[in-house]
């Protein structure tokens, strides 16, 4: 008999199409397989933290009413309200239950004038 599973995947937890991607893990070197987002537009909510050479970006998704922080290895210029488009997001739990969130990059989107 199967046991019950709580455990939801990346594209249930974001609200966003997911694909397979071969990544190397920068700790190991080890290839593994993650499910990413592809491409993902959000908003910075004005907050940046530079943590062990990464940059942790405080962002909104507001088309799916969803708050939560993204760590990349570049730095772009935000304020509130500038809209990001991130990489190759992945993630998973954590201890807390609140979720880890990683991407290969970030950029600026410009805004149509």
């Amino acid at each position: 008999m199967a046991k019950t599973n709580w455990n939801r995947t990346l594209g249930e937890v974001l609200k966003q199409k997911t694909q397979p991607k071969v990544m190397v893990s920068e700790k190991t070197g080890n290839e593994y397989t993650a499910d990413v987002v592809p491409i993902l537009n959000v908003v910075s909510i004005g907050s940046i933290e530079e943590i062990d050479g990464k940059f942790k970006y405080s962002i909104v998704d507001t088309n799916n009413d969803l708050e939560y922080t993204i760590k990349t290895s570049n730095k772009v210029d935000i304020k509130f309200g500038t809209i990001l488009q991130f990489k190759n997001v992945r993630g998973g739990v954590t201890t807390n239950g609140m979720g880890w969130y990683a991407a290969d990059s970030v950029a600026v989107v410009q805004r149509n004038a």
